[in-house]
């Protein structure tokens, strides 16, 4: 009576699923990151390009002032929508400054991706690492006609979205106003970010002046921003999205000789060969016969 096999050891309603030795390959002896662009990366990224590329300045008493970007989080946003601008902690009014907020994320529909249940078993990325610790060149390859080991890296295809963005330009003056939008004006259409590069898209301007009874003057510009961006997690569905995999190789097996019954063609050594011990040995076994026949 054969042994009783247990088929329903993590759920009571499904069998275990059939692994498949060929894909558990280790992942933790090779070097390869596995690729990730998250929401943050994106909002770095057009943060990043207005503090470091563009660099917003205005001139005040004749000295140049830079123009400080922040992110709207959630008390900062309940500010401005509150009032209309921000203060700070001594109830200063806050001049100049900008603000970024994201509205929206929204999935491409020229470029959505194929996905069959899981990825990367649905449509997946095929990368080769061509040299790696394993699959090195060396005098032992050469002699033995080994052909080098392919190793591939599987990764999941990327989220195409569409981003949009509200930056709040705040000053004092019109005139201050105007020089930063003139600064900002001409980067659009440009790939933003410093790390991560996404083509962005400035839309219609506009203007507001805040001039109420018992309050200072204020003056503010809104721009709708559009950033054509991708999304890559690490992780899909408790799932990596990067797998290895190995290129399958064949292996020859030819006549096998003894020292005692070696062919007439060679000339054995006197006291016959040795056993092989290492990879010089078999090198010097290799040119004792080419020598020979020679």
């Amino acid at each position: 009576m054969g042994k009783l096999r247990l088929n329903k050891t993590q759920s009571s309603f499904s069998r275990d699923p059939i692994i498949n030795r060929a894909e558990q390959i280790r992942r933790d002896t090779d070097s390869i990151k596995t690729p990730s662009c998250t929401i943050y990366d994106v909002d770095y990224a057009i943060m990043s390009y207005i503090r470091d590329i563009i660099k917003p300045t205005v001139t005040e008493d004749g000295s140049v002032i830079d123009v400080p970007v922040i992110y709207a989080n959630g008390e900062k946003w309940s500010m401005v929508q509150k009032h209309g601008y921000m203060r700070d902690a001594k109830g200063k009014l806050m001049t100049p400054l900008m603000i970024l907020r994201r509205n929206s994320i929204t999935e491409r529909d020229n470029m959505k991706k194929l996905d069959v249940n899981r990825n990367p078993s649905g449509n997946a990325q095929i990368l080769q690492n061509r040299f790696t610790q394993q699959n090195k060149y060396d005098r032992f390859g050469i002699l033995t006609n080994a052909k080098p080991t392919q190793e591939f890296y599987l990764t999941s295809v990327p989220e195409f979205i569409d981003v949009t963005y509200d930056l709040l330009i705040w000053t004092s003056y019109t005139e201050d106003l105007n020089k930063v939008i003139e600064q900002i004006m001409p980067t659009g259409g440009f790939a933003w970010g410093t790390t991560w590069k996404f083509n962005t898209y400035i839309d219609d301007y506009s203007f507001e002046t805040m001039n109420n009874t018992g309050e200072d003057r204020i003056v503010r510009a809104t721009l709708p921003i559009r950033t054509k961006a991708t999304l890559l997690m690490e992780e899909e569905l408790r799932v990596s999205t990067a797998k290895k995999r190995f290129a399958v190789k064949q292996v020859k097996f030819g006549s096998e000789y003894s020292s005692d019954n070696f062919p007439a063609t060679f000339t054995a050594p006197p006291g016959g060969y040795s056993p092989i011990k290492s990879e010089k040995d078999l090198i010097s076994k290799i040119e004792h016969e080419v020598k020979n026949r020679s």
